[in-house]
């Protein structure tokens, strides 16, 4: 069964989408910077894991594996902030962490599903 939903909605569950594949933790990405804002040099370690999950929902969303390959290629560089020395007050890791929380709620394992008929 088909579903059609108002343009208005699918522009919305489009931006949700953008929103949610552009907070992956990785990279140059925005999830990237939120990451290496919180952890530092620590947020590198997750590089392998972030893309080692992302080509196992390969096997559920084939989409997946050219996310898994762009960030391989472009996720290793990390842009660095000007001050590395000042840690981030509690307003800025308190936002940081409400940007992973909105990353975890937005986040679609399977944004297109397709039907086998």
């Amino acid at each position: 069964m088909d579903v059609f939903i108002h343009p208005v909605a699918f522009a919305g569950w489009a931006g949700i989408l953008v929103t949610a594949l552009n907070l992956i933790p990785l990279g140059t990405l925005d999830g990237g910077h939120v990451i290496y804002a919180l952890f530092g040099d620590k947020a590198k370690k997750a590089f392998p894991f972030i893309v080692g999950l992302l080509i196992v929902m390969g096997a559920f969303w084939s989409g997946w594996w050219i996310w898994a390959a762009l960030l391989f290629w472009l996720g290793r560089v990390n842009a660095e902030p000007l001050d590395q020395i000042t840690t981030l007050d509690p307003t800025r890791r308190g936002l940081a962490f409400f940007m992973i929380l909105v990353f975890l709620l937005v986040f679609m394992p399977v944004p297109f599903m397709t039907l086998a008929q």
